[in-house]
Parts: C-alpha cells; sequence; structure tokens
C-alpha cells in the first residue's frame, strides 16, 4: 500500500489494537482514531487511565487496524507524543457524544490528547503472509 493508501484504509477502519509497554510487560487495548493524516494519527484517552501511564513513560507504540472485508491488517508503528490542545479536545468531545458527559462532570482535563508520529506501516494479508514486510513511512 501507498501512504495514502495506508491512511485511506484506517479512515474507513478507525478502531485499531494499540499496543504499549507497562515496565517489561505488553498490554494491548482497542481504541477509536480520531484523525489520521499526514501530520500523525489522533487518538484520546483518559488522564487517569494506565494506558496515559504507560504512554508516559514509553511513547513507543504499534497500532493494529483490521479491515475484515478486505482480510487485510494493517501495523503501524511510531512514537505517541501528547497534543496540549483545547480546541482539538472540544473537536473531539463534539464528535464523540459519548465522551460528554464524562467532561461535563469532570472537566476537558480529564481527556489526554495523542499523535502518533514518526511512523511506518505494513500490511498482511494471507496472499502476503509468506513475503518479506515491506514499509511505508506515514
Amino acid at each position: 500500500m501507498t501512504k495514502e493508501q495506508v491512511l485511506e484504509f484506517i479512515k474507513k477502519n478507525p478502531v485499531f489494537g494499540l499496543a504499549t509497554i507497562d515496565g517489561n510487560q505488553p498490554r494491548t487495548r482497542m481504541i477509536m482514531m480520531y484523525r489520521a493524516d499526514e501530520n500523525g494519527i489522533i487518538f484520546t484517552t483518559g488522564a487517569d487511565k494506565d494506558v496515559n501511564k504507560q504512554l508516559q513513560a514509553n511513547p513507543a507504540v504499534e497500532m493494529c487496524f483490521y479491515g475484515g472485508d478486505q482480510n487485510c491488517q494493517v501495523r503501524i508503528d511510531g512514537l505517541a507524543k501528547v497534543i496540549d490542545d483545547l480546541e482539538l479536545k472540544k473537536q473531539i468531545v463534539e464528535d464523540f457524544p459519548f465522551l460528554k458527559p464524562t467532561v461535563e462532570a469532570r472537566g476537558y482535563e480529564v481527556l489526554i490528547t495523542y499523535s502518533v508520529q514518526n511512523a511506518k506501516a505494513t500490511t498482511w494479508t494471507m496472499e502476503t503472509n509468506e513475503l518479506p514486510k515491506q514499509y511505508v513511512q506515514l
């Protein structure tokens, strides 16, 4: 896939597995992407969640997006960087209304927004399973 094809794929399949490191133990969870473009892959999480603590300690991540209709995985690794942008948080809450009650009760400080940068992606399908991995810079 080209960079543009990767970005289109993850926009169509915005729920991904996020892998982090907790000490010497890997941790994964499902996250919903907010936006992806040439500036990074943006997602938000709770400030008090373990995932935030893990990202603060070690920003290296791997994301795995799956498109069932294409039987394809896109795996992306990079560094998660905090974005301190109140207007972006407001836009995320507007676009993801399930966050609104939490923000109304606790304020926008409850959310931490990240952008995965310096990322590279590789794809996997059954057809390419035995081939060497090819990477594209995002």
